[in-house]
């Protein structure tokens, strides 16, 4: 995770304290986890995340926090046999959820995975995708940047508050 990153979600969290109770209705950064909080054998950029913040609500992502992580691994069980996951399941986790459908992560390559929308619902979906190269570029582009958009239906209040940040600004961020 790059300094900026962990800058801006400080900023960020520190804008949401600030509006409180109204932006609990949207959005939550949990404080950065104490290191001996982790799980053992995650993958570094998730535990760099969770020492930053353990635990993120933006809108219609959430990221799991040390104490959600293990229970969000049930996603695993389900996922269709086209995809890599049942081959290898120790070699994923699910790392957040996008309007309740799991987000992954490779433990490999550390890259970020989704079953994009298809019309169907995501464990008898035909599709599996690659969102970001690893987990600091999704949480830049896609939970506090432009990207966010690609990932829900339609304009939320956490959409607007990335626009009032000036953080939807396509030429400042490139997609991953």
């Amino acid at each position: 995770m790059t300094p900026e990153l962990r800058q801006l979600i400080g900023e960020l969290r520190a804008d949401l304290v600030e509006d409180e109770p109204a932006s609990l209705e949207y959005a939550h950064f949990g404080e950065g986890a104490a290191i001996d909080a982790l799980p053992a054998g995650l993958p570094a950029d998730l535990r760099d995340l969770l020492l930053v913040a353990d635990g993120m609500r933006a809108g219609r992502v959430e990221l799991a926090s040390t104490s959600t992580l293990a229970g969000m691994q049930h996603h695993l069980d389900f996922a269709p046999d086209f995809s890599s996951i049942p081959e290898d399941r120790a070699g994923w986790l699910v790392v957040g959820t996008r309007s309740d459908e799991p987000i992954f992560m490779d433990r490999g390559t550390g890259a970020v995975w989704y079953f994009p929308p298809t019309g169907t619902e995501w464990f008898m979906s035909d599709a599996f995708e690659e969102l970001a190269p690893d987990l600091g570029s999704f949480v830049d582009y896609y939970v506090l940047g432009p990207g966010y958009a690609e990932l829900t239906p339609a304009d939320d209040r956490w959409f607007a508050f990335l626009d009032e940040q000036g953080l939807l600004d396509e030429d400042e961020d490139e997609e991953p």
